[in-house]
């Protein structure tokens, strides 16, 4: 199983690189991405990455190196720090602009209208979480944001609280890979 983790903190984060280090430690095969190494721009809405150029911005900037590390992942780890509870700008940016991983038709699924998925994966993807983040909205959001992208959320977790994370990690590796 292929991990990312793709981390909006500093490279110089004592927390982040004791997680960091302890992902590596229990997986096989991780890549580090720190997304203040690349130029990724915002996402400006043009909807071209759906309609004209599949999966591809019209922005010309390193968004396409971490699009294609997450399409060949099966484990994605979002570490970032939290802005007035939520996750920060700079990985919204990057959520944001993983809209062509769904096509913009939609269909029913489990009673609700979703984005018909580009890809037939299904990534399992946790965020790490640093500041005064709530948890249980986090985990929320984190459950729906998954569920856009037909994928499994490995929940919410405070960078302080790591344990839970470590043992959410164990049962992955459990599972036979796909």
């Amino acid at each position: 199983m292929k991990f990312l983790v793709i981390s909006t903190l500093s490279k110089e984060n004592a927390k982040a690189n004791e997680i960091i280090n302890r992902i590596i430690n229990q997986t096989n095969d991780t890549e580090i991405f720190y997304t203040g190494m690349y130029d990724i721009g915002f996402c400006i809405g043009c909807t071209q990455c759906w309609l004209k150029t599949p999966g591809v911005c019209v922005k010309k900037d390193d968004w396409e190196i971490l699009f294609r590390k997450f399409l060949e992942s099966d484990c994605i780890i979002f570490l970032t720090d939290t802005k007035y509870g939520f996750i920060s700008y700079k990985m919204k940016n990057i959520v944001d602009r993983l809209i062509p991983l769904c096509i913009p038709y939609t269909k029913l699924y489990k009673g609700e209208a979703r984005h018909v998925s580009r890809y037939k994966k299904c990534w399992k993807i946790g965020l790490i979480y640093s500041g005064g983040g709530d948890k249980q909205f986090l985990g929320e959001w984190m459950e729906r944001f998954t569920l856009n992208f037909f994928s499994e959320s490995l929940g919410a977790f405070n960078i302080d609280e790591n344990g839970e994370l470590f043992d959410e990690l164990d049962n992955i590796q459990l599972l036979p890979q796909t």
